[in-house]
């Protein structure tokens, strides 16, 4: 069966659904820069990561773990790039290009056995932390020199 619509049903809903998705986009965006000035996500405070209750806040915690990682790789990057010549500052951009390409291909290699499972995500999530601790380590190394 077929209903049909008046014109003037479907613009008004056409214009509200319209409206009501920019009005979403903006709350979204306005919550993302508050919660980036912050420094934390909101996931972040309601959740205690030392004792995780069920599967959606051990993900939340794996993704925050890795996003800590790759927060404190940058922080290790800033430094050292400002210590090195303008040679050196190209080659390490390159080389730091070129690691992240690597591990994120080798992670999605690792894991790409679980693609489609619930699990999925938290385990790429884990190999991207493991990699990028281990990079960060490299780089710290070359700080101390």
């Amino acid at each position: 069966m077929k209903i049909n619509l008046p014109k003037s049903r479907s613009l008004f809903w056409s214009i509200h659904a319209r409206d009501s998705f920019a009005s979403v986009l903006v709350t979204m965006l306005a919550t993302t820069a508050i919660l980036a000035r912050s420094g934390q996500s909101v996931i972040a405070q309601q959740i205690n990561c030392d004792r995780p209750q069920g599967d959606v806040e051990v993900r939340a915690c794996i993704r925050l773990r890795y996003e800590l990682a790759d927060k404190r790789l940058n922080e290790v990057y800033k430094q050292l790039i400002a210590k090195l010549s303008k040679e050196e500052k190209a080659l390490l951009t390159e080389a730091q290009l070129g690691w992240i390409k690597q591990r994120d291909n080798s992670c999605e290699f690792e894991v790409y056995r679980n693609r489609g499972g619930s699990g999925f995500q938290g385990f790429l999530n884990e190999c991207l932390e493991r990699a990028t601790k281990q990079r960060t380590a490299e780089l710290e190394k070359y700080l101390q020199r």
